[in-house]
């Protein structure tokens, strides 16, 4: 049985390296493509930087016959998908997720956060800024939105030679929600920007929360920090199905058709078979009849073992005590007389360097002009 523990253990090692091995060329690679993709798009920045000077100059030098560059059917006011498109978004760079968090930080954060589709909000930055617009679809993994109206692209297909409007992801910081909240002053009802949210945990104390199934819903409530203001999810018109003959209807599901007490698994046994593989390596817990045969298999590997042993020749006997005899042995030890002689032997070595040295500087050294040889 340890045979089999030992075995399960150096395959989750061996199986964990070759994924963090994995993970690292796919972070090398992924940097490399990344890289001649950001340089592209920095190039074509400065290019589109030179042309809107050039264009700036050719409307304030041809004033009413400057060329229309609003307008859709040329190539003025085009970019290429390469400048705005969001690097985590389009998968060519893993976002950080203190970049993301920072992001999602005043609606509740990545975890609890209080954004959804069709939620009214205003931009604060970019051309759009002070808009109102609707969320069309909220992308966690990068903390950005897209809008349905503003915050849009004409992008160019250098395939098809076509522009359309593509809706951008924008930064989630850079919105902020909008809700109408009457004033408890005046009584009059107007829109307010909430630059704050936060998701609370479900409880009984709350009318809008439940610990029951919620299909279409939120199972919690957003309100604002210090004012105590629930602010309302939008309403979401859930899908119809139809059940065909090939669907389980939830009556069926829910049926509860296997009874399991303490001594037995939650599940039947085939189950667990078919969740996990049977004859995994990395499999650590066993049937007891293979356990039981294992077992078996080791009695049988020490009995062959002890037969062996009994076999032994005298001078086999001899090794095997000797090898017992080292094994019941300490480990040496150093006292302190050896400790004096190795601690001598180094200061006589050390003083012999040096005074080789001292003789070696001392000494003139060669002189480097030939001889003259005798006469013949």
């Amino acid at each position: 049985m340890q045979k089999l523990i030992k075995r399960a253990n150096q395959a989750q090692r061996q199986a964990a390296k070759r994924a963090t091995e994995i993970a690292k060329k796919e972070r090398t690679i992924l940097a490399v493509q990344s890289r001649g993709r950001i340089s592209s798009a920095s190039k074509e920045i400065r290019q589109n930087i030179k042309d809107a000077r050039k264009a700036r100059r050719e409307d304030w030098e041809l004033g009413p016959l400057a060329p229309k560059r609003d307008l859709g059917f040329n190539k003025y006011g085009l970019i290429n998908e390469i400048v705005r498109a969001d690097w985590s978004a389009y998968g060519t760079q893993v976002m950080r997720p203190e970049v993301v968090e920072k992001r999602c930080a005043w609606a509740g954060g990545v975890k609890e956060l209080c954004l959804v589709p069709n939620d009214r909000v205003v931009i604060l930055e970019g051309p759009d800024k002070g808009k109102i617009d609707r969320i069309r679809a909220v992308n966690i993994e990068t903390g950005s939105v897209t809008l349905d109206k503003c915050h849009h692209s004409l992008m160019s297909n250098s395939l098809t030679s076509e522009s359309h409007l593509t809706p951008m992801p924008i930064s989630i910081d850079s919105v902020r929600l909008v809700h109408p909240l009457t004033d408890p002053k005046t009584g009059v009802t107007r829109d307010v920007i909430i630059n704050e949210l936060r998701g609370t945990i479900p409880n009984m104390k709350s009318p809008n929360m439940s610990y029951d199934r919620w299909e279409y819903g939120q199972k919690r409530d957003r309100i604002v920090p210090g004012l105590n203001v629930v602010i309302p999810w939008p309403e979401v018109t859930p899908p119809k199905f139809e059940t065909t003959k090939a669907d389980t209807i939830r009556e069926n599901v829910e049926d509860r058709t296997f009874y399991y007490n303490l001594l037995s698994p939650p599940m039947p046994e085939s189950v667990l078979d078919e969740l996990r593989n049977k004859y995994s390596k990395f499999r650590t817990r066993h049937e007891d009849w293979y356990v039981s045969q294992k077992e078996i298999e080791e009695a049988e590997k020490r009995r062959r073992q002890e037969t062996i042993k009994s076999m032994q020749t005298p001078l086999d006997e001899f090794h095997e005590k000797q090898s017992k005899l080292r094994a019941q042995q300490k480990e040496p030890e150093l006292t302190d007389a050896m400790l004096e002689k190795l601690g001598q032997l180094m200061a006589d070595k050390k003083a012999a360097k040096k005074a080789a040295l001292a003789e070696a500087a001392s000494s003139p050294a060669p002189s480097s002009a030939p001889t003259a040889s005798p006469p013949q």
